[in-house]
């Protein structure tokens, strides 16, 4: 048997180091996008998960507007929606308040299909906390946007705190 049989060199250990390290690299981004899609999706569900309420409660009124009329939905007796419904999953911590979704400016029934009920806080899917990107419709469709639909919904008051 030969020297070189014996074992393996440093030469190839390094080969095998750097291949595993250059598919480590490619698999975190890959993985740090998918959870971030699935934190985004439960989001979306939980607006739907509104809409699906609202569908079914009474009529709203005047001081029922904004988030209060989604905090409504939960005391209802039966509920329409459980308090989890109420949380953006991307908000954390102590000091958020009890309804992370901003809710509907005026009365839903005299809004028309496309005018939006409810949206994210501005601080829900940013790291700069200036922006969100859900908008939950009338009609039920969940739009996510993280340029201007959302922007202009929140400067025009169209949601409501």
């Amino acid at each position: 048997m030969s020297r070189r049989d014996a074992g393996i060199t440093l030469v190839e250990i390094l080969a095998a180091v750097t291949v595993v390290a250059v598919i480590v690299a490619l698999i975190i981004p890959v993985h740090a996008r998918a959870a971030r899609y699935q934190t985004l999706k439960e989001c979306q569900d939980h607006l739907h998960t509104l809409f699906e309420a609202q569908a079914k409660a009474p009529p709203t009124k005047v001081q029922e507007l904004g988030r209060a009329y989604w905090v409504r939905l939960t005391q209802l007796t039966p509920p329409l929606v459980t308090p989890d419904a109420l949380k953006c999953p991307f908000v954390e911590g102590d000091g958020a308040p009890f309804c992370q979704y901003l809710g509907p400016a005026g009365e839903i029934d005299k809004l028309e299909a496309k005018d939006p009920i409810g949206c994210d806080m501005d601080q829900n899917h940013s790291a700069d906390r200036k922006q969100g990107g859900n908008l939950l419709l009338k009609n039920g469709q969940v739009v996510t946007d993280h340029t201007n639909l959302w922007a202009t919904t929140i400067q025009l008051g169209k949601c409501r705190p």
